[in-house]
């Protein structure tokens, strides 16, 4: 079966048509940008995913059909959070409110004192990023837009109508709203009383890998796409990131350093004595769990670093003096906290801090110090992930895995063994395996993994015990100045 995998990342729409065995057999990337605002607000016009989408379709089809490759399925996964109004004939009424967006704290602050009712029901505590706080804020400081919306729609479920005509989000997504009860895995009447969210503006919940419909005659004249392909709902991008990166047994952890970063392992039911340091998700296998942290800003922070203050220097030269002060390994610490806080405490008034610096300091130490303080804000994160699961091992991807440099300060910084593979479709193949899966073609994840991946083992690196020990006296530091000042 060849299948069409559609990723919806923060920088760009990707398409990926898989052949039987998970090769790839063509692909197309289309880039695009949020729009950040100087008051915390992060936009982004629904035209330019509808126009990527019919764009980047309409030129693996023509490929397809060229090299007589039948397409047969479509699967698409996403980046999850980011909201916007819908008018009842389908049309956004205005931009989305991207997952990055803050505008929200003032309300998040009202509803925390609801926190201990929220993350029983939900799995995580109020926060900025989850769709259903920048649901409720459109309700309450919005009215008039609220008044003219019919839906409140994700970036996948506008992509999917679009498809196929459909409205419904799978429990992946729904998960990261605040408003689905994690043990029945449907929309809680309770949480979406709290919230002040209509029920009557919500979309479906269905099962991931789930076909929710399939591609109209209108979608198939713009695009070249077959008429009646099956479109698939695959789950979320970072649980799909770690679903293609193998992360099935508790234990193996997913460490994703993107424009945030993201870690996720598997969990088969809601843990007992979950803590609400760390989020329970909904996973891209059906009826699943995952245990996820996030820090909002990670290779956005690393970009913003290296365009302001090094931007002749190549990622070759980066690589260089990452590796040269990491032999010395005498970081100042720095709180990567641009954007906020994620986990464990959802904190979006954080902000950066850079302490410690001495007359000694050059740029190539302090882009190495932020580095370091972006891994420590992971390592905090996988002590969270410990309380409940043992971790063993951790498979990486994203930006900041290009270097072997970078790649060993993470193993040093966390204390783990880390694996990194060649194969940069991690995310893609997910929703492959998802959709793969949750049709019926394999009878589970691990067989179907085992059928379309490749070794996704990788170059391994092992941490050295007396830099992770010095380091980790850097991260207790870090945390103490944290408490200090927030």
């Amino acid at each position: 079966m060849n299948v069409l995998v559609i990723d919806v990342g923060t920088s760009s729409l990707r398409g990926v048509l898989f052949g039987a065995c998970g090769q790839k057999l063509c692909s197309r990337q289309i880039g695009y940008s949020p729009v950040y605002r100087s008051d915390g607000r992060v936009e982004q016009a629904p035209e330019q995913f509808l126009d990527t989408l019919t764009e980047t379709v309409k030129t693996i089809a023509a490929w397809a059909d060229e090299n007589s490759e039948p397409i047969e399925l479509v699967s698409i996964t996403s980046q999850r959070s980011s909201i916007a109004p819908i008018d009842a004939a389908g049309n956004p009424l205005a931009d989305f409110i991207m997952w990055q967006d803050a505008r929200n704290a003032s309300l998040v602050s009202e509803l925390e004192k609801h926190n201990d009712f929220v993350f029983k029901l939900s799995g995580t505590r109020v926060n900025t990023v989850f769709s259903g706080a920048k649901m409720a804020w459109i309700e309450k400081e919005g009215p008039g837009l609220a008044a003219r919306s019919a839906r409140y729609v994700t970036i996948p479920e506008l992509l999917i109508h679009q498809m196929c005509g459909e409205w419904a989000i799978d429990q992946t997504y729904a998960s990261r709203s605040n408003l689905m009860d994690i043990r029945l895995r449907d929309w809680s009447t309770e949480l979406l009383d709290l919230f002040g969210v209509p029920a009557g503006k919500l979309s479906r919940v269905v099962e991931p890998g789930s076909a929710v419909g399939c591609v109209t005659e209108e979608f198939s004249l713009a695009t070249g796409l077959a008429c009646g392909i099956p479109v698939v709902s695959a789950g979320g991008d970072q649980q799909c990131g770690a679903l293609g990166q193998g992360i099935f047994a508790p234990g193996d952890v997913s460490i994703v350093t993107g424009t945030g970063a993201f870690m996720e392992t598997t969990v088969y039911e809601v843990p007992d004595g979950l803590s609400p340091r760390v989020i329970c998700n909904a996973s891209s296998l059906a009826g699943a769990y995952t245990l996820e942290a996030s820090v909002p800003t990670c290779c956005s922070a690393f970009d913003w670093y290296r365009r302001t203050f090094c931007p002749e220097m190549s990622f070759d030269d980066i690589a260089l003096a990452v590796e040269a002060e990491h032999r010395r390994c005498a970081p100042s610490i720095v709180l990567p906290h641009f954007q906020g806080r994620g986990t464990p405490d959802w904190n979006p008034r954080a902000r950066g801090v850079l302490a410690g610096i001495d007359l000694s300091a050059t740029r190539e130490s302090l882009l190495y110090s932020l580095l370091v303080g972006i891994f420590t804000e992971v390592r905090i994160n996988l002590d969270s992930f410990e309380d409940l699961v043992p971790l063993t091992h951790g498979r990486i991807s994203g930006g900041l895995t290009g270097t072997p440099a970078i790649n060993q300060v993470q193993a040093d910084v966390y204390g783990l063994e880390l694996s990194c593979a060649d194969d940069t479709e991690s995310t893609a193949r997910g929703a492959l395996i998802s959709a793969l899966v949750g049709q019926g073609v394999y009878a589970d994840a691990r067989s179907a993994f085992r059928a379309v991946s490749a070794d996704v083992d990788g170059k391994k690196y092992v941490p050295d015990n007396v830099k992770h020990r010095k380091l980790a006296e850097l991260k207790a530091a870090s945390e103490e100045l944290y408490r200090s000042v927030y």
